[in-house]
């Protein structure tokens, strides 16, 4: 059952606990932008969960070097790929190569992680921020986003149906998106679109066996979250750990936290026993949602 919000989105309103149904040994898992950072502590552990995943990099190379150094750590299946996500051929040659490996693998996709992003160069006015870096990541953050979602979803769905599963797409979201970072002004906003995307999944896909969340990994000490002088007051023990985000992103990707489909969650605030419990006192239909009147 569904209840019809304003401006048409239907949220499903069954808040009840959910189930751990996915099967990781019979799944593929693509991470994009999963050869390094917060994208690579995701790669692992999936691979360490019995997912066969699949890393994404700019260039093949990048791809398949990580790929192997994740299997030499995991003893799991992995394997590289190149691919822009703002790129639609280049997005298009990767949904087929992610057929030819579910036909010689057995498995089906049904994990579909959003991770690549970027970052303004500098942070400050919007007015003096480099006009490349402002389009380099409205492409990446946005139309990337859009674009994977328009090429995988069908795959996502019909192997829902296939299965008896949902499939679940998990978008690295952040509290620029749903608070704001009046620093990174188009970062922020990039976020807070994701937000729209979502509740376009949630409203044609849910009935379909298509689930997606808004996961922020909080702040986790990286390459990029170290050169952002908006950190530099943050020292050991003030940084959210990859551990933290890994545990929260396979919970949403085997099931448990259905209810929190079309929603926002935040690993280091929120974790799957706290959001099992949030659960079970009744979410309301705007709770970790980005709607306002």
């Amino acid at each position: 059952m569904t209840e019809k919000l304003p401006y048409g989105t239907n949220l499903p309103t069954d808040s009840a606990p959910g189930e751990a149904t996915a099967v990781p040994a019979e799944s593929i898992a693509v991470i994009t932008g999963g050869a390094r950072g917060i994208g690579r502590y995701l790669s692992e552990a999936f691979a360490n969960a019995g997912y066969h995943v699949v890393v994404t990099a700019t260039s093949a190379s990048k791809a398949e070097a990580a790929a192997a150094e994740i299997v030499d750590a995991t003893g799991g299946a992995v394997t590289g790929l190149e691919m822009r996500a703002d790129d639609i051929d280049s997005v298009s040659a990767l949904r087929i190569a992610v057929a030819a490996l579910e036909s010689e693998s057995g498995r089906r996709l049904q994990v579909l992680v959003n991770n690549a992003g970027r970052i303004e160069s500098t942070e400050g006015p919007l007015w003096e921020a480099d006009p490349e870096s402002i389009k380099g990541v409205v492409d990446a953050n946005v139309l990337g986003v859009a674009l994977m979602v328009n090429a995988f979803a069908p795959v996502l769905i019909t192997n829902a149906e296939v299965t008896g599963r949902p499939s679940r797409i998990i978008d690295l979201n952040s509290g620029s998106g749903a608070q704001g970072t009046p620093a990174y002004a188009v970062y922020s906003a990039s976020k807070a679109s994701l937000f729209r995307i979502a509740d376009s999944v949630v409203h044609f896909g849910h009935e379909l066996g298509l689930r997606i969340f808004e996961m922020a990994p909080g702040v986790v000490e990286t390459e990029m979250t170290k050169s952002m002088p908006v950190h530099d007051f943050r020292g050991e023990g003030d940084w959210t750990t990859p551990s933290q985000v890994t545990d929260l992103a396979l919970a949403l990707a085997s099931g448990s936290l259905d209810a929190f489909t079309g929603r926002y969650v935040r690993a280091g605030a929120d974790d799957e026993e706290s959001l099992i419990a949030e659960v079970g006192a009744g979410l309301e239909k705007s709770a970790r949602r980005l709607v306002l009147g």
